[in-house]
């Protein structure tokens, strides 16, 4: 009989201190799927799966998933640096829950104006770290599928949109009838 009680005392031991442990322990806060958006939103681009990629500026959006969990009362910091070559690095940080109340998963809606977006292009990079949260980043694809990394910088080119034909067509028509306008005042 006193086998019987040991063991039982026993399983309810080992059940509850699992209970309390998945309770204390929360999963890792997660950043995942930077995707930009261009033309107005109605086109997206994932920047993983797309490195070099041309994007019109110059201000970018980007969207970011953040999975996982914080403990009750903890916060924490989604740390965004966007820089261009020979520039000065643009940082923006956004706190982890979102307004204080929102917790993971959300999806994050951020955008940057690029300083030097050109017509040929220049050569930029954004770099995602949650400060808290190391590994902060499992690669989804390619050579280090699954490999958690603490941080990921996507590279890309930030050109202006170079005008259409028909609107060079129209601002034309309109200085030649402004300079024959001036010529018949004359």
């Amino acid at each position: 009989m006193g086998f019987r009680k040991i063991t039982f005392f026993f399983i309810i031991l080992l059940g509850s201190s699992y209970i309390f442990t998945l309770d204390a322990k929360a999963d890792p806060l997660l950043f995942s799927n930077v995707v930009a958006l261009q033309n107005g939103g109605t086109t997206s681009v994932d920047l993983f799966s797309n490195p070099g990629t041309s994007l019109l500026g110059p201000q970018i959006s980007f969207l970011v998933d953040i999975t996982g969990s914080l403990p009750a009362g903890v916060t924490n910091t989604l740390l965004v640096s966007y820089s261009e070559a020979g520039g000065i690095p643009i940082v923006q940080s956004f706190d982890i829950p979102i307004f204080g109340t929102i917790q993971p998963p959300f999806t994050l809606l951020f955008s940057i104006t690029s300083p030097g977006a050109s017509f040929s292009g220049i050569p930029a990079t954004l770099t995602l770290d949650i400060l808290g949260s190391s590994p902060d980043f499992v690669i989804p694809s390619g050579p280090g599928v699954g490999q958690r990394v603490n941080s990921f910088t996507y590279s890309f080119i930030v050109t202006k949109p170079i005008p259409e034909p028909a609107a060079l067509i129209l601002l034309g028509t309109g200085l030649v009838g402004f300079v024959g306008r001036l010529r018949r005042r004359q």
